[in-house]
């Protein structure tokens, strides 16, 4: 009977701490500025990495469109909610149509990593808020439009490639190194 009265007891002051020690908090914070951004009227800002939204860029010496239509962002799409038709021309091919479901879309950047002209980025921005998911069915022009109105993250495919690449070594380094390495072996 004594070793329930015990535990019932050892019970209790563990729960009184705990509840001490959550009220603790709760009054340390209570008087502590709130860190909210007032989203629509203060904008935070990006960190330099940030990957939101997908767009089309433009060429910006010749002011041609870079997508030659070549379908590797298509192939590559996981869920499969970019449709690209090519349009061959007599310089270069093009994207006649090109199609992004972004409401299905995962954000996995596999058609910015693959895409030889990077032509399609990734924008330091995810402001498509709507209720409407045709509004979410991009074309073309209004991911062109995308491109031109937000800032492209620094992730375009190839700088992501160079980043992926194994490192170059330092020119001192391969001539000496394996000099020094067919020492060691002839010896």
């Amino acid at each position: 009977m004594e070793r329930n009265g015990h535990r019932f007891w050892t019970d209790v002051g563990q729960l009184t701490r705990a509840v001490g020690r959550a009220m603790g908090v709760t009054l340390r914070n209570l008087l502590r500025r709130p860190i909210t951004v007032r989203y629509p009227d203060v904008q935070r800002p990006y960190p330099d990495r940030f990957r939101g939204i997908l767009a089309l860029t433009y060429d910006p010496a010749t002011g041609e469109e870079n997508c030659i239509g070549c379908r590797l962002c298509e192939y590559v799409c996981p869920p499969r909610v970019i449709l690209v038709e090519m349009l061959k021309g007599e310089k270069r091919n093009y994207a006649k149509t090109f199609t992004l479901e972004l409401y299905a879309c995962e954000f996995c950047e596999l058609c910015v990593q693959v895409c030889p002209t990077d032509a399609i980025v990734m924008l330091k921005s995810f402001d498509l808020a709507t209720a409407d998911r045709r509004e979410l069915l991009l074309d073309k022009d209004r991911l062109h439009a995308l491109g031109l109105q937000f800032a492209p993250s620094w992730a375009t495919g190839t700088r992501l490639r160079e980043m992926q690449a194994p490192p170059k070594a330092a020119r001192g380094e391969t001539k000496g190194g394996a000099k020094e390495e067919a020492k060691e072996t002839a010896e």
